[in-house]
């Protein structure tokens, strides 16, 4: 026999089942993105911090901020103003001339920036998938209860 032809009736509850499961998949998500977005711009802003202590003044001291929240600061005077310490991932950092610093920057932000696409993508096919499955639902919903109000007629 063949299965071509036949067709498997979906519940109502599995439908919502599926949507939460979609819902948790779209938060996730969200989550994720939010993350790289912050992991861009620290890395966004430490290469901006690199290019202002180049450009200071010798003599000048720099503000090193003591926390990611800028709560407090402390003003010290680098002892070199041409070597950055960057951080290369897995607790591994490298000192680095600040061009070969900043280029690490620019890959990592390159790399943090192609992640953002894919999960905005992947978040925007679930966002669309999530709106599917919501109008299917009020659909079934709405016919569900056009057939009491029949019934009750």
């Amino acid at each position: 026999m063949s299965q071509q032809g036949e067709r498997r009736v979906v519940t109502l509850d599995e439908l919502v089942a599926q949507l939460d499961i979609i819902r948790a998949e779209a938060a996730r998500l969200r989550d994720l993105l939010n993350q790289l977005v912050a992991e861009k711009d620290l890395i966004s802003r430490a290469k901006e911090g690199i290019d202002a202590i180049v450009k200071s003044s010798p003599d000048s001291p720099v503000l090193f901020p003591l926390s990611t929240g800028y709560v407090a600061f402390v003003e010290a005077k680098p002892q070199s103003r041409d070597k950055v310490i960057v951080h290369l991932g897995a607790d591994v950092y490298a000192k680095v001339d600040v061009s070969d610093g900043l280029r690490l920057l620019s890959e990592q932000e390159s790399e943090v920036s192609r992640a953002i696409d894919e999960v905005a993508r992947r978040l925007s096919e679930v966002e669309r998938l999530q709106g599917q499955y919501e109008a299917v639902i009020q659909q079934a919903v709405a016919a569900a209860q056009a057939g009491q109000q029949a019934k009750g007629k």
